[in-house]
């Protein structure tokens, strides 16, 4: 895992962004680098490397594109939509858990379509 620190990727309004293997981070998030907060974001990020290893990183992003686009037209909102794309609810439903990557079964993220 390498971390990033930039002022672009993700766009304002988003703390991280993962892609395999790395995680790109806003450069206003490294002062809570050593708190707990920073533990949840971090876990939440390798939840996505985990996803994009399960489908060879080009096949989540399309996934994900497609998901997000249908969820769209359902919520007709694109926070909600972006919230309920099943990888997101994988991880934000299991970043809290330390003990996640011990009992996470491969594709978990379909559980939550």
């Amino acid at each position: 895992m390498f971390l990033v620190f930039n002022k672009l990727i993700p766009v304002k309004g988003f703390a991280a962004m993962a892609v395999y293997p790395f995680i790109f981070v806003r450069s206003e998030c490294k002062s809570y680098q050593h708190s707990e907060r920073w533990q949840i974001l971090i876990r939440h990020e390798k939840i996505h490397f985990e996803q994009q290893k399960e489908l060879l990183l080009i096949f989540f992003y399309l996934w994900y594109v497609i998901e997000y686009f249908i969820r769209l037209v359902i919520h007709k909102n694109s926070n909600e939509a972006y919230r309920n794309i099943s990888f997101e609810r994988e991880a934000y439903k299991n970043e809290g858990n330390i003990n996640y990557f011990s009992t996470r079964n491969r594709f978990s993220w379909l559980k939550h379509l």
